[in-house]
């Protein structure tokens, strides 16, 4: 994985230590002889992220965390998109920023360390079909991700966030498996207990959202674009590597471009997160709306040059390109993100 303009000593180590994490700990032939329950979710390996600091790099220092590190969380999720981690990472990032942005002090109390300590399970719905009265909520929310293992619920209703426990009277959830091996479920709730979250501010866990998700799908392009090209150099045909000829070779530099682009959209939208600035949100916008169907097309590329082991099961090139599908329909479609991206242009003219 290329070491970006954005990371620094701090993020360097946390890349350093997810790597070797993902090779010794998480390597994908380890993962696919477990059961499906615990590839959905292992207690352990959520335990050890909290214990390398990676549930911490979304909250203030002054919460307890380790300072909310956009460049930390874009590289984890790199990490967790080349490693094919289901485990509810983005959604514990989400929720950091919604308590961060919008809870009060005794909610982040309430909320964050167990949070950042791996105990607590947060699952997000952005504009949630439901209303709010008199402390209740009642309504519909459509495959929330994460919803499926989650704790506690934060909830986006006409425009302020709300928190309902998993366990709260008038909650259904419906559990459905997400292609690439996350979770997510529908919620049904009638009358649900729900706490408001005070504090209006703006959209920046919808940014944070749309980030990670983009760099959750370029760390499954990564690993896509290095196993084929691991591939097409050793795999022979005629005597001679199929990576010598012009047409595969042509068909490589395409996936090698998307990915430059791809990493570079990546790295000026954590610029600008960070940054803080509201005008340049257009270009978190773009970075989702971007990145996701440059590897869902580079994805398929990488298991059409593998042949028939590209669509296994046994091989993990199939498993980025579902990793990418999700991606681009997680935290708003890209169409939804173009929109908002042209959407300062339209207002300039």
């Amino acid at each position: 994985m290329k070491r970006d303009s954005f990371v620094d000593e701090i993020d360097a180590a946390l890349g350093d230590a997810a790597l070797r994490y993902r090779r010794e700990r998480y390597a994908f032939e380890q993962r696919q002889r477990m059961d499906a329950a615990s590839r959905r979710f292992d207690a352990g390996a959520w335990a050890q992220m909290a214990e390398m600091g990676w549930l911490s790099v979304a909250s203030d220092e002054a919460d307890g965390g380790l300072g909310r590190r956009i460049g930390s969380i874009a590289l984890l999720a790199r990490h967790a998109g080349a490693a094919g981690i289901n485990e509810p990472l983005l959604s514990t990032w989400i929720a950091a920023e919604v308590l961060r942005a919008h809870g009060s002090g005794a909610q982040r109390a309430r909320w964050l360390e167990p949070l950042m300590a791996g105990g607590l399970r947060v699952a997000c719905a952005f504009g949630a079909d439901a209303r709010a009265a008199d402390g209740v909520l009642t309504g519909r929310c459509e495959v929330v991700p994460d919803a499926d293992i989650a704790d506690l619920l934060l909830l986006q209703v006409q425009g302020r966030w709300h928190t309902v426990r998993a366990g709260a009277a008038g909650l259904q959830r419906e559990a459905c498996p997400l292609l690439d091996g996350r979770g997510a479920a529908t919620l049904q709730l009638q009358a649900c207990a729900a706490e408001a979250l005070p504090v209006q501010a703006p959209d920046t866990p919808a940014q944070l959202a749309g980030l990670a998700a983009a760099a959750d799908a370029l760390g499954a392009m990564e690993l896509a674009f290095e196993l084929t090209l691991g591939y097409v150099k050793t795999r022979e045909q005629f005597g001679a590597p199929i990576g010598q000829q012009q047409v595969v070779m042509h068909r490589t530099v395409d996936m090698y471009l998307r990915l430059m682009e791809s990493q570079a959209v990546l790295a000026q939208a954590v610029e600008a997160l960070a940054s803080g600035e509201p005008a340049r949100a257009a270009e978190v916008h773009a970075a989702k709306a971007f990145i996701p169907p440059q590897g869902r097309l580079l994805a398929q590329e990488a298991v059409q040059l593998h042949g028939g082991i590209g669509i296994t099961e046994e091989y993990a090139v199939s498993h980025c390109l579902r990793r990418v599908l999700v991606d681009e329909q997680l935290f708003g479609r890209s169409a939804e993100h173009l929109q908002r991206f042209a959407q300062p242009l339209s207002e300039t003219r």
